[in-house]
């Protein structure tokens, strides 16, 4: 059963408050960015409006929008479907659903995808035998953490146990991490884990990987 994206985490951000203004981007044939008047927010769901034009896309039901905000220590990504409209012109009234949330902290080293696919086993230390065990699949990486999705429950707080092989190494590299990031996307969980124990020989497998992406990303 997917996991529902909640918004409970940001009811107390002023920038989903009554009357606050939002950017929000629309997926259609050209992206269109709207300014949204924030009306109503719960767990489950965000209601918004926007003054139409003359020129409006006519009805939004269905389509996928997406709001981003910074603060100093993060960026966070709203990603949302609009699932019911009502408009009395000029004015549009939106329900919107989220489906995605990731936000991450400022100041760490750019992560990037890796080239290959890379699968990863891990185990949750101090979980119940059947939900102890997992698989993750790598989204991205940097010598201090990596994001990776799973189908597995996992929280933020906890410790995993990753075992997993770069190209170009014949050896397996074991770490400890510790989730700090959880976001929902397309029905799976995407974790975000800091590295908190490996040894050196695996670090410094885990870095020339990254040099090699990072160079090969910036020619």
């Amino acid at each position: 059963m997917a996991e529902v994206v909640s918004l409970s985490p940001f009811l107390a951000d002023r920038r989903l408050h009554r009357g606050a203004v939002l950017p929000m981007m629309v997926a259609t044939k050209v992206n269109q960015t709207l300014m949204v008047l924030v009306e109503h927010v719960e767990p489950g769901y965000l209601i918004a409006s926007y003054t139409q034009d003359a020129g409006a896309m006519g009805s939004l039901v269905g389509a996928a929008v997406r709001m981003r905000w910074e603060t100093d220590t993060a960026v966070t990504t709203l990603d949302m479907q609009v699932v019911q409209e009502e408009a009395v012109w000029p004015v549009s009234m939106l329900r919107l659903q989220p489906v995605g949330l990731v936000s991450a902290a400022k100041g760490q080293p750019q992560l990037y995808k890796p080239d290959v696919a890379i699968t990863i086993p891990y185990k949750v230390m101090g979980a119940r035998p059947i939900e102890e065990n997992g698989t993750g699949n790598l989204l991205s990486f940097s010598p201090e953490g990596l994001v990776m999705s799973t189908d597995g429950f996992v929280s933020v707080g906890e410790f995993l146990h990753l075992s997993f092989q770069l190209p170009g190494t014949p050896q397996e590299l074991v770490a400890m991490a510790k989730v700090v990031e959880k976001a929902y996307e397309n029905g799976k969980s995407v974790i975000g884990l800091n590295f908190t124990d490996m040894n050196e020989k695996h670090q410094k497998a885990l870095r020339d990987y990254y040099r090699k992406i990072s160079q090969a990303a910036s020619s």
